[in-house]
């Protein structure tokens, strides 16, 4: 049903290189890309891409944390799941925050 190099990464199999460089870096560079066809002031389109995006960064953080230890170096594994817990809990101080502001300015 899925595509094999799909399912590779997100079972764990791909190296932690190819993670970050073609399911990450790759990936988010294509995305970025697709900003420069799309009307991105219509609100419609604007929210489907960001939820795209938000859908794409979740896939990119269950890929690159199945695949951390599929390198040489174990505290390299250690520190990419590090940085994957570090980001969500920033993750969800920043929308927090956003939060509290957009209560505050409606009031």
């Amino acid at each position: 049903m899925w595509p094999q190099w799909l399912t590779d990464a997100l079972s764990g199999k791909a190296s932690l290189a190819r993670a970050f460089w073609v399911y990450g870096l790759g990936i988010s560079v294509a995305y970025s890309l697709i900003e420069l066809f799309i009307d991105v002031e219509n609100p419609l389109v604007a929210t489907f891409y960001m939820l795209a995006g938000v859908v794409l960064g979740v896939l990119q953080s269950i890929i690159l944390w199945r695949c951390a230890y599929n390198s040489r170096s174990k505290s390299l594994g250690r520190f990419v799941r590090i940085s994957i817990v570090f980001g969500f809990v920033a993750m969800a101080i920043v929308l927090y925050v956003l939060y509290q502001f957009g209560r505050a300015a409606a009031s």
